[in-house]
């Protein structure tokens, strides 16, 4: 009888919890002031205290560790269909309860430790600047000032531009000076101080480049897990925009923009590169959607060694194309759109809104 009622509690507890979500999602000052700047800043830090002090990335571990238990179980029900231990029938209902009873259980904690999240006031609000629709001539305007800066801050870390760029800092200095931009955004914007770090890089990053994965927060133990083995010329602003979900910055394209914030006021050169590169590739890849004669004439301002970055890019990801980084990325698009992120994976190259906004609004500083 017990067993009888949990079945269908889980089978209610889903919708009943996304209304309650969307309920708060029309509440977007309460959960800042109560959910972001309450609960979550002391569960996030207290979870960076105590994982933080851990050398190894307990989160990758953990997650792989119940992908394992998932695969094992299935096999387990597999193997007893298969020896006619169960029926067909019974085998599809115990699956699709523990579906069920599994995305009941990952969706209330997680939107407890993090997912409320993306109901907080944007961004925009908190900087205080006012995105709009792009205008093409703006757009192009943002394309030459963002490969102007990129080209002038990778002058900064090296006049090499025969050779695509190594950055003159080890993964570990990496991460231990991705802080430093955050210190003086934070005197600007309290809302956006970073403290604990808990940032770390994941095992066997190849893997997570086979997906097309450079990094992931893990809200169950609040560690940024950060892909390593990229060019590391792009790493800086990778950890920066996973240090961005780790306080409580969840849409993609505002932990983008903070990541660009947080690389460019950030005093080392190597943070200020990464940071205009990024936002440089964002910026320049919307042009092409939009103009691509306008791109193709603008391409020729790279600087000799910023083309040389660019290929090595390039070619360190064709390494890596496979049919199953299509699946996931339609998985990640998906969970994207089931976080009121609308645009799914296209919410990345939001950030080129946000970027103009606040170039416009500081114009006279460029």
């Amino acid at each position: 009888m017990i067993k009888k009622y949990r079945h269908r509690l889980l089978l209610i507890s889903l919708p009943l919890q996304i209304i309650i979500v969307q309920f708060l999602s029309a509440r977007t000052h309460w959960v800042e002031q109560v959910y972001t700047h309450g609960f979550y800043k002391s569960l996030s830090q207290t979870l960076r205290i105590v994982f933080g002090a851990i050398p190894v990335p307990v989160g990758q571990l953990l997650f792989y560790g119940i992908i394992a238990a998932m695969l094992f179980w299935l096999l387990r029900q597999v193997r007893q269909m298969w020896l006619k231990q169960v029926s067909l029938k019974l085998f599809f209902k115990r699956v699709g309860l523990a579906a069920v009873g599994f995305l009941s259980v990952f969706y209330f904690l997680f939107t407890l430790m993090w997912g409320l999240n993306y109901h907080r006031r944007p961004i925009h609000d908190i900087v205080g600047i006012q995105p709009r629709t792009l205008a093409k001539p703006e757009l192009i305007t943002l394309c030459v000032k963002l490969i102007g800066l990129t080209n002038q801050s990778r002058q900064q870390v090296t006049q090499q531009e025969k050779q695509p760029l190594i950055l003159p800092i080890s993964h570990e200095q990496m991460l231990e000076e991705a802080t430093r931009g955050f210190a003086v955004m934070s005197r600007q914007f309290p809302e956006l101080t970073y403290t604990y770090p808990a940032v770390k890089q994941v095992y066997v990053p190849q893997l997570m480049s086979f997906f097309g994965i450079g990094g992931i927060y893990f809200p169950f133990t609040g560690e940024a897990n950060v892909n390593m083995d990229p060019p590391n010329f792009l790493l800086p602003a990778t950890v920066c925009h996973e240090m961005a979900h780790q306080i409580g910055v969840a849409s993609e394209d505002e932990a983008n923009f903070v990541s660009y914030l947080a690389c460019r006021l950030n005093p080392n050169p190597a943070f200020q590169y990464s940071g205009n590169l990024m936002a440089m590739k964002y910026a320049m890849n919307r042009l092409r959607t939009v103009d691509s004669v306008a791109f193709k004439q603008l391409e020729k301002r790279f600087s000799p060694g910023l083309q040389q970055d660019l290929k090595k890019n390039q070619a360190y990801w064709e390494k890596f194309q496979n049919p199953i980084e299509v699946v996931s990325d339609g998985i990640h698009d998906l969970f994207l759109k089931a976080n009121d992120q609308d645009e799914g994976l296209e919410s990345y190259s939001m950030v080129v809104e946000l970027l103009l906004a606040e170039f416009r609004k500081n114009q006279l500083k460029y």
